[in-house]
């Protein structure tokens, strides 16, 4: 994990929540015209390939905690829209995710309107915090030099496993 200031973190978290600029640069102190290069700027030292990668990861390192999910369906995602939501949690866009599962772009981007509905997000980076906080995608899909677990299972005691 790089080592992020109290205000990084700050921006993070907003950026997990899916703030728009405004309600960023209220709880930031940024000046809302320069809240997008700030954003740019903490991606380049977090290593993020985007906004959502930058969510994942921080709920991954624990920085993110909560992303504010209202009214989730309730229902499951089936196995290929977990497949589709690793792909954002590892920050690809939806032409990578829909060469690698062999879908078109038009339904990979079907797919992540049904995550987000399903999981009570209004954004790509809400799901992609939300998946690593709930467990639904291993940490693996952060990165190779990630562990192959869920979050959760980091969290329990060794004899507990």
């Amino acid at each position: 994990m790089p080592d992020l200031s109290d205000a990084d973190v700050l921006l993070l978290r907003q950026v997990a929540c899916g703030a728009l600029f405004g309600a960023t640069s209220r709880a930031t102190g940024i000046e809302e015209a320069k809240v997008g290069a700030a954003i740019l700027a903490l991606l380049a030292k977090v290593g993020a390939k985007s906004r959502f990668h930058a969510s994942a990861l921080g709920a991954g390192w624990g920085l993110v905690t909560d992303v504010h999910a209202v009214n989730p369906a309730g229902k499951s995602l089936s196995a290929q829209q977990v497949e589709v939501l690793a792909g954002l949690v590892g920050g690809e866009d939806a032409a990578a995710i829909a060469q690698r599962l062999g879908l078109t772009v038009n339904t990979v981007k079907t797919y992540v309107q049904t995550i987000l509905r399903t999981l009570g997000v209004r954004s790509r980076e809400q799901a992609s915090a939300a998946a690593v906080l709930t467990g639904l995608v291993s940490l693996r899909a952060l990165g190779a030099a990630w562990p192959d677990v869920r979050l959760g299972e980091l969290r329990q005691p060794a004899g507990a496993r």
